[in-house]
């Protein structure tokens, strides 16, 4: 995949990752099953769908964003009515437009009495270029379980029984660079691997990397590409091209050291089990 568009993506998920959790006075009702997905750009799993009555729409599954959103066109073609909010994106707070969604249909997922972000997605990247949506964790994790087969390109969805509250939930999968461990947040909207390079140089103050490091604007945020030996994350010892990062100002207080996406563990399948949380892939 092209390093540029990989950025573009980055930007997405950067935009979206650090918002504030859905409170939990505002829960909707949830409920699954399975459906076939599309895969988009090698790596996003796209969902077909609906918003009320306006039907032939597309959602990405991504656990990298905290809320779900809905394309400002979509919004536009209900009249629903929107609301000003804000979210924070790592040290800057962010004005945003809220809506009340009735009844959501993304794949395997169905929702009702939804407060989603309203968004122009194709300002954030080429990626949402032609997508109605994001599935974001406000959702997901209301679920037992989410399963990804990217072989079958199957998606299934385990709905809680009562649709009670919960916090949303990400999952965490260990890796070792250089002989460090590091925790880096499982993202399905994501291609390949970013670190926070403050707590990479911490554990490393003499870190390895290979040929030339390259500089990266992703939107507002500034980025160093490169490529990194010694990094186990399946398998053997490899080397791996990395986005370096920085934390928020305030510090990240989920206390991860980056984001990686499922790609990356060469995995055919994966699933995030909400209630027991756990995570497995084979």
């Amino acid at each position: 995949m092209d390093r540029s568009a990989l950025a573009e993506k980055a930007l997405l998920f950067l935009a979206l990752v650090s918002a504030s959790f859905l409170n939990a006075t505002d829960v909707p009702s949830v409920s699954g099953t399975t459906a076939p997905f599309e895969l988009g750009f090698n790596f996003l799993v796209i969902v077909k769908g609906r918003v009320g009555e306006l039907d032939g729409l597309k959602f990405i599954l991504d656990t990298g964003s905290s809320h779900t959103v809905i394309d400002e066109k979509v919004a536009n073609s209900l009249r629903l009515q929107r609301r000003p909010g804000k979210i924070t994106n790592f040290d800057r707070e962010m004005p945003v437009k809220w809506t009340e969604v009735r009844e959501l249909q993304a794949g395997p997922i169905r929702a009702t009495g939804v407060n989603v972000i309203v968004a122009k997605l194709g300002d954030y990247s080429e990626f949402a270029q032609g997508v109605d949506g994001l599935i974001g964790l406000d959702l997901l994790s209301r679920g037992k379980k989410l399963s990804i087969d990217y072989e079958r390109q199957i998606v299934s969805f385990d709905a809680t029984q009562d649709g009670g509250p919960s916090p949303s939930r990400s999952f965490v999968v260990p890796i070792t660079v250089q002989g460090v461990r590091m925790s880096l947040l499982v993202d399905t909207g994501l291609c390949d691997v970013m670190l926070y390079k403050d707590k990479l140089r911490k554990g490393l103050p003499n870190i390895r990397t290979e040929g030339e490091s390259r500089a990266a604007l992703i939107g507002r945020l500034h980025a160093t590409q490169v490529n990194l030996p010694g990094v186990k994350i399946v398998g053997p010892e490899t080397e791996v091209m990395v986005f370096l990062i920085d934390r928020p100002g305030n510090g990240d207080p989920s206390g991860i050291d980056g984001y990686l996406g499922p790609l990356s563990l060469h995995a055919r399948r994966i699933e995030m089990d909400f209630a027991g949380h756990r995570f497995r892939w084979q």
